[in-house]
């Protein structure tokens, strides 16, 4: 078999087995799933499922860490002149991708996973903020800085969080121009 065409044949598995685990996730919690169901789901064999993961938990990890990654990769898209330029465009997509990556909805959806999730999504938005656009909109006082960026982040995450459990009523664009007035705004008193 070529290699392309077993790495599709893999991909397609690892999606099957995905779409399945999504699918359960929205009947009950990652703890009750078990891997037979959840092959039976994908129509999967067992022996396929542990080809690629350990575990539910390993798999639920895999998902996760390519969320992440997807994230990182849009957050890294726009160039430091497009930012000074203005942030609603990217606010835009990630609001974009929050309304429609079946992964994240997950995560805010399961009250077990919710916590160390954001933690998480906290540290990479703040280790963005620090590495990639430290010099663009925060003030040069390091004090400063750090509490601006801790308050930026927490009310950016916030209000994704507070737009999700309203179900998404306003538009990605109409969210984008709101944290971005928010954003800019607080930061013009320094």
């Amino acid at each position: 078999m070529a290699r392309s065409e077993q790495d599709r044949r893999v991909r397609r598995t690892r999606d099957q087995l995905e779409t399945a685990m999504l699918e359960l996730l929205r009947e009950k919690d990652a703890r009750s799933i078990t891997v037979q169901e959840l092959t039976r789901r994908a129509d999967v064999n067992r022996g396929t499922f542990y080809t690629h993961y350990r575990d539910i938990y390993d798999l639920l990890d895999q998902m996760e860490n390519s969320l992440f990654l997807r994230l990182d990769q849009l957050l890294s898209s726009y160039t430091d002149r497009q930012l000074q330029e203005g942030l609603t465009p990217l606010l835009t997509d990630v609001f974009r991708f929050v309304r429609d990556d079946p992964v994240l909805r997950l995560a805010f959806r399961d009250q077990a996973t919710q916590d160390s999730f954001f933690h998480r999504l906290d540290q990479m938005i703040y280790r963005k903020c620090q590495e990639e656009w430290r010099g663009l909109f925060l003030p040069g006082d390091q004090e400063l800085w750090a509490g601006c960026l801790d308050f930026m982040v927490a009310g950016a995450v916030g209000l994704a969080r507070s737009w999700m459990d309203r179900g998404f009523r306003e538009e990605p664009e109409q969210m984008a121009r709101l944290a971005n007035r928010l954003i800019l705004n607080g930061l013009s008193l320094f």
